[in-house]
């Protein structure tokens, strides 16, 4: 596993051990939460650049969308942290979202990929850890070519 998504998952779960020792959980409006994502990505060394993002309701699901650029090598990495982010910021958002998108640009003219998960299947993997890696990408993700 990679070394800064280990960081990254040790520091938001430090946020949220934080939390836990206050007595409360404390949830962010949107504005509050978009303000993380970004400082989330431009302070995490090695972390995808963010090119964007979107709160969006699709028939039933709220979803969390956001898009990236990275290297074709680094791509496993980048979903990984991403994915790990938008699940940990949707637990402490006052909105309560239930999918998550992730739209992954290359630095070359390749088509971007989309990909797609359950918030709550991958509570399984983010926070309970009963699921390998693949396992979470069988059962939880969904990518797709354009």
């Amino acid at each position: 596993m990679n070394k800064n998504y280990v960081m990254a998952k040790i520091l938001l779960s430090n946020l949220f051990l934080l939390q836990i020792s206050l007595a409360s959980i404390i949830t962010y409006d949107d504005k509050q939460v978009i303000i993380l994502l970004y400082e989330y990505f431009k302070t995490t060394k090695n972390a995808p650049k963010i090119l964007g993002h979107s709160f969006h309701v699709d028939e039933q699901d709220k979803v969390f969308q956001i898009e990236i650029e990275t290297d074709s090598h680094l791509v496993n990495d980048a979903l990984l942290f991403s994915f790990s982010t938008i699940y940990t910021l949707a637990k402490i958002s006052k909105t309560n979202f239930t999918h998550s998108v992730l739209v992954i640009h290359f630095d070359n003219s390749t088509l971007p990929i989309v990909a797609e998960s359950d918030l709550e299947c991958s509570n399984k993997f983010f926070n309970i850890n009963d699921k390998t890696q693949e396992r979470w990408r069988k059962n939880c993700l969904t990518i797709k070519n354009y």
